[in-house]
């Protein structure tokens, strides 16, 4: 399992507690399955649809690189990797 840190903005922040968390994981599919295990409902509620897959318009990022919803499942987590779940990006015009 790799050591690494989860960064959340927004409704995340309310739910996990803090900006930022450590956990251990082996992938990005795992990791958000603890976290959705660790704080419950309101985690569920925040990260996934009623298809129990992860929103749309939820962003994940390691170490500053995209990851689709796809590769969640074999995107190997390192040691001090930087997870990020970002909301959508909007404004401007």
């Amino acid at each position: 399992m790799a050591r690494v840190k989860l960064r959340v903005f927004y409704e995340l922040i309310d739910v996990l507690g803090a900006h930022e968390v450590e956990a251990e994981a082996e992938t990005v599919g795992d990791l958000l399955d603890q976290i959705v295990k660790r704080y419950g409902e309101r985690a569920r509620r925040a990260i996934l649809d009623p298809k129990n897959e992860i929103h749309e318009h939820l962003l994940v990022y390691v170490n500053n690189r995209h990851i689709r919803k796809e590769e969640y499942s074999r995107t190997k987590l390192s040691d001090g990797d930087l997870v990020m779940i970002l909301p959508p990006v909007g404004g401007g015009h």
